[in-house]
């Protein structure tokens, strides 16, 4: 399996159910395993690198429910591919991406006031309760809310990441 591969059938999947299936994480993670063991792929250990990372990177993300464990999962696969430190840029051009793509979500549906309102008085109550107690809170999502399938921002992430690093 190619991380393409991957990433097209997570965005179908994320797309259709608003899941990522693990046995498709876990048939990226083998490959991507596999990949680092050939000759001229990535060392195992940046592999692994990659993965602890792309974990790190985006747990804080599904700890404060903004993120659904399966996109956590899918950075971390694509860490496997890309390796350390790469999977900080894929992670980057990703946020970036799903930020554009949670805009047009928002100006498609007609909330981009309710949106852009919600995310002010959210990073606000993060700042102000974080002080006091010194951890974030989890984020609370309204219940008419229309969910984006982030796997779309991974994979586009990644592509963003594949062409800055052939320029």
């Amino acid at each position: 399996m190619s991380l393409a591969a991957l990433l097209g059938a997570a965005v179908w999947s994320d797309i259709r159910t608003g899941r990522i299936p693990n046995r498709l994480l876990v048939a990226g993670l083998l490959a991507g395993a596999l990949l680092s063991c050939l000759p001229h792929g990535l060392d195992w250990v940046d592999a692994s690198l990659g993965l602890l990372t792309g974990l790190a990177v985006y747990l804080p993300f599904y700890l404060l429910r903004v993120l659904g464990a399966g996109d956590v999962k899918l950075l971390a696969t694509v860490g496997v591919f890309v390796g350390w430190p790469e999977i900080l840029i894929v992670a980057f051009f990703s946020a970036l991406a799903g930020g554009v793509l949670a805009l047009a979500l928002a100006a498609y549906t007609g909330r981009m006031r309710e949106t852009v309102a919600q995310v002010h008085q959210t990073v606000l109550y993060q700042f102000t309760h974080m002080h006091s107690s010194h951890r974030l809170q989890p984020v609370e999502v309204a219940a008419h809310s229309v969910q984006m399938p982030y796997a779309l921002a991974i994979a586009i992430g990644t592509l963003a990441h594949a062409a800055w690093a052939r320029a």
